[in-house]
């Protein structure tokens, strides 16, 4: 019960003792790159497992935005998640709207 609740409120606890003996989980930034190529918009979201809601707010930013989700995906890596999302967008989103959408969607991630 302690481990769960610890794990909600995010503090951060040591792994088992063996190789990765003194690393820590918990706390990560998440780190966001942003790839437009002509009306494709692809985002790949990578963060540890205490950012769940980055995905979900990912995908409402580009919802509000106008984009059109065509596939989203996650792998996760020990600690890490790397979350793709490709997305369509209108072709005035090239330049300014673009460049908005980046933006706000680099806002969530600080």
């Amino acid at each position: 019960m302690k481990e769960k609740r610890d794990s909600l409120v995010g503090i951060e606890r040591p792994i088992n003792a063996g190789a990765n003996s003194g690393m820590m989980l918990g706390l990560r930034p998440p780190q966001i790159e942003i790839h437009a190529i002509d009306t494709a918009l692809e985002v790949v979201l990578i963060t540890g497992l205490n950012s769940e809601f980055m995905f979900s707010e990912t995908i409402r930013v580009l919802h509000e935005e106008g984009a059109e989700i065509v596939n989203a995906s996650f792998t996760a890596v020990e600690d890490t998640i790397f979350h793709t999302i490709h997305s369509k967008v209108g072709e005035s989103a090239l330049g300014y709207e673009a460049s908005r959408i980046c933006e706000r969607l680099k806002k969530i991630c600080r």
